[in-house]
């Protein structure tokens, strides 16, 4: 089963196993982990959501985590996984994957219609249907989860209309000065909001 392409310690950010936090990155399972039928690329990127063992400063080893080709979820040890995988390398198709994904913890099942659409593009502009978001924080957390591993984030409202836009990691629209000014706002009236800008 070997033949198969398998991503290793290579594919992996210098260190991250020992050092960052997993939750909400994309980990890289050790093949050794998988049974033989899953030995292959597809089944090693896996999306840390939560649990002890997502930082490695706690003595915790759980990693509850998502697997980008699949969906299944499932939780595994921390020394289960390589470490995080160096943006450039994730593939196409788990780009695309990641693309319809939320942090699990953004649900908001209470809301019946979305507030904004989500859309991560690749470099050659390809992307998937839009991923329906029913906060300001919620689409906060999904560009930040986008942010690492996508070309273009673009945030839509109900109207279609772009209102915020990320082109390799650096905001676009709006201006750094604008967006500073609303999550003050939003903070004053105890909505706060974090994104890194």
């Amino acid at each position: 089963m070997m033949d198969k392409k398998l991503f290793t310690m290579e594919d992996c950010i210098k260190d991250s196993y020992y050092k960052e936090d997993y939750e909400g990155k994309i980990i890289v399972m050790r093949y050794e982990a998988l049974k033989d039928q899953y030995r292959d690329e597809r089944f090693q990127l896996w999306l840390g959501s939560s649990g002890f063992g997502c930082d490695p400063s706690l003595r915790g080893r759980a990693v509850f985590a998502t697997c980008l080709y699949d969906n299944e979820h499932a939780e595994w040890r921390r020394e289960n996984f390589l470490g995080t995988i160096k943006p450039e390398v994730l593939p196409d198709w788990a780009r695309l994957k990641l693309s319809q994904m939320k942090p699990h913890s953004s649900a908001n099942e209470r809301e019946q219609t979305p507030k904004y659409s989500g859309y991560s593009f690749l470099e050659n502009g390809r992307y998937k249907a839009g991923v329906g978001l029913y906060s300001e924080k919620e689409a906060m957390e999904y560009v930040e989860l986008q942010k690492p591993y996508q070309h273009r984030i673009m945030i839509c409202d109900r109207d279609d209309f772009n209102v915020l836009e990320v082109i390799k990691g650096e905001m676009i629209h709006p201006s750094k000065e604008d967006l500073e000014a609303f999550l003050s706002e939003q903070e004053q009236s105890g909505n706060s909001m974090r994104m890194n800008l």
